[in-house]
């Protein structure tokens, strides 16, 4: 699935460093900090063939209205745009564990379009499983459930 990002040069005077990530409720547009700038991107997930993808003008075009539309930002140039193909399994969630047929084969995949805000917590929860340490506790308290995420889900 395609996904399409702009990254525009903040207004004056604003902090960005100090700007949260900005979602909206659903699966929609989202906004954020970005070395300096502000990343923004409807949320889309187009149905693509794999590929070398690149943003289409109209996502583009789309992003920069809802940016324009429902903030105070005024692009006064073209911005950045990027696109990224985002993979999903079934049930959506990801997938992370060692693979229970091929020996020594570690899954990570099906982030869809949250990996930038899970590569943290999933880069902590795959360094304990392939390290054979127990969860770190604040993961375990927060309630991740290790047979949801295990590739023999299927």
């Amino acid at each position: 699935m395609r996904r399409t990002a702009i990254v525009v040069d903040a207004p004056s005077g604003l902090a960005v460093e100090a700007l949260p990530l900005v979602e909206y409720v659903g699966e929609g547009p989202y906004l954020k900090p970005e070395a300096g700038a502000i990343m923004a991107s409807l949320g889309e997930e187009t149905p693509v063939p794999p590929q070398d993808i690149q943003p289409e003008e109209m996502d583009i075009a789309l992003t920069a209205d809802w940016l324009e539309t429902h903030t105070h930002i005024t692009l006064k140039r073209a911005p950045r745009a990027w696109a990224g193909l985002r993979s999903f399994v079934a049930d959506g969630a990801p997938v992370v564990g060692f693979d229970p047929t091929a020996e020594n084969f570690f899954w990570l995949i099906g982030q869809g379009g949250y990996g930038i805000m899970m590569a943290p917590t999933l880069a902590r929860l795959t360094a304990a499983l392939v390290t054979g340490t127990p969860l770190p506790p604040d993961l375990a308290a927060a309630g991740i459930d290790l047979a949801a995420l295990r590739p023999g889900r299927f």
